[in-house]
């Protein structure tokens, strides 16, 4: 029995989407349950649009998604595999070559039509409502003299493929089941155009029958294609390969997603916007296919062991941005502290002082640590952070803070003056910039549940929780009224990590001067 081989054609013509992206991703599993190879084709046949920019970002694009190719171009050295060129724009002399023995054999003919004749037939169809919209095989059937006498007025023709007449063809799909086409609803189409560029659905034979291929996996708008390639293999004398179709992806409203549809974003835009590649992926799966009943979440190699064609749906599924996020936000908690560090590095870097991750590592996995629950995607690293870098004592507030200031404004100014001094007589930590990387060592916050706090040369939060419950005890302060004002002069928003967290990142400099510069503006008011 040959060894399956599946492959992912796509045209370098623009960035990878999420049909693509899907498309490239169920071929590649189920080569992989099969046991068989995953080949990377370039259908480069558009030559006005495609660019080796778009090749390289879908190759990035699947490299970042982690489907990799067993035969198809370089990425970093050789091309890879026996069957190639892997490019359409170098395998054209092959083309001509199928194409002579088709015609020679009656299977394909030359077509002679002008582009207007074409368009006014067109108009004349529509204009008498036929139930066929087509070419009307006007070159079918010319003679040699006819043939001549139309090269000698100058016209290039055309290679039409000859469509057998009112044949039902059965075909067999793997996601349909068994379904059946009338040959007269499909005209004789193009093959190949002059000037020797094939077109799509017969380059896309030639090369499958080059390549092996045994299983094709594509979307539902390639089905009636299904049946012209069905048709090209039969009049190559050649075995066509088992189809299945897979449903659209659709938006909230049930229409086919658009790029245009909100939270739809090509693969590597996801990767900028600090999308895991594993939840993506893990996302990407889902539309049309199910891993188990009760559970969404999945890796790769789960994926390739339970990954089945039968078990794609016919029906489309709904692209879900919530669902999206919720996924990433699953993959970030399930990281260490430190591994999520290392994967929020490209956006916390640009976002603190210089020399911050090299010098303050211990410090920095605390930051980390305290919004790693907080967070679907890495570049809400910045915005959640930007607190602690911030150089005014006064922040601005957002609107949440606002809200909850101002129900105890009347108390602010005392309250805040008055645990300003108690931090300042606490042993907290130098604030930032200074170096903390002793404090920071001995310290771990809550949040890093996962390794044992050690003891520390300073208060830790929990000293910190003692001395401020003390103090809101001897004044009589409700401590859930106390928390709100002291959490907006501190951080300027209502959200984020627990007061005594809040407190021990800031350290005792910094804490002390946003509190008295927040007291200090109300009085003044």
């Amino acid at each position: 029995m040959t060894a399956p081989r599946l492959r992912f054609a796509p045209s370098p013509t623009g960035p990878l989407h999420l049909g693509g992206a899907r498309t490239a991703m169920y071929n590649w599993a189920l080569a992989r349950a099969l046991g068989g190879k995953f080949i990377l084709r370039i259908e480069d046949t558009d030559q006005q649009r495609s660019t080796d920019e778009s090749l390289q970002i879908i190759l990035e694009g699947l490299q970042w998604l982690g489907i990799d190719w067993d035969e198809g171009p370089a990425v970093g050295g050789e091309p890879r595999g026996e069957h190639g060129p892997y490019f359409q724009m170098q395998r054209l002399d092959l083309y001509r070559e199928v194409i002579d023995q088709l015609v020679a054999s009656g299977h394909a003919y030359l077509c002679y039509c002008t582009p207007e004749r074409l368009a006014e037939l067109r108009e004349e169809q529509k204009a008498r409502k036929s139930s066929f919209i087509g070419y009307d095989g006007h070159c079918r059937d010319l003679t040699p003299e006819e043939r001549a006498a139309r090269e000698a007025e100058g016209l290039v023709p055309n290679i039409r493929f000859r469509m057998p007449e009112d044949r039902v063809v059965k075909v067999h799909d793997l996601i349909r089941g068994e379904v059946e086409v009338n040959t007269k609803q499909l005209d004789d189409w193009v093959m190949m155009r002059p000037g020797g560029v094939p077109l799509y659905n017969f380059a896309c034979v030639v090369d499958d029958i080059g390549m092996g291929i045994t299983h094709v996996v594509r979307g539902e708008e390639h089905f009636l294609n299904g049946v012209k390639q069905q048709l090209l293999f039969e009049a190559l004398g050649k075995e066509p390969p088992q189809y299945a179709h897979i449903p659209l992806i659709l938006n909230q409203k049930g229409g086919k997603l658009s790029k245009r549809d909100p939270g739809v974003k090509s693969v590597l835009e996801y990767r900028d916007l600090g999308y895991p590649p594993e939840a993506v992926f893990n996302y990407i799966a889902l539309l049309g296919w199910g891993f188990s009943a009760d559970r969404d979440v999945f890796t790769r190699d789960e994926m390739v062991d339970a990954f089945k064609i039968a078990s794609v749906g016919k029906a489309g599924a709904k692209f879900d941005l919530e669902k999206l996020h919720w996924m990433c936000g699953e993959y970030v908690r399930q990281w260490s502290v430190e591994q999520c560090v290392e994967r929020a590095r490209a956006w916390l870097e640009p976002a603190m002082p210089a020399g911050t991750m090299a010098q303050h590592g211990a410090w920095l996995r605390n930051i980390v640590a305290c919004y790693q629950e907080r967070v679907q995607l890495l570049s809400e690293f910045p915005d959640k952070v930007g607190w602690l870098f911030a150089k005014d004592v006064r922040l601005e507030f957002d609107a949440g803070a606002e809200k909850k200031f101002n129900k105890h404004k009347e108390h602010a100014a005392e309250w805040l003056r008055g645990y300003a001094d108690v931090l300042e007589a606490s042993d907290l930590p130098p604030s930032w910039p200074e170096d903390r990387s002793a404090a920071d060592g001995a310290v771990l916050l809550p949040s890093q549940k996962d390794a044992p706090a050690t003891a520390a040369p300073c208060d830790d939060p929990a000293a910190i929780e003692a001395k401020t419950r003390a103090f809101t005890e001897e004044r009589g302060i409700k401590f859930g009224h106390f928390v709100h004002p002291v959490r907006a002069a501190l951080t300027g928003t209502d959200r984020g990590p627990g007061l005594f967290d809040v407190v021990f990142l800031l350290g005792k400099a910094t804490a002390v001067a946003r509190l008295r510069a927040v007291a200090d503006s109300v009085a003044a008011d």
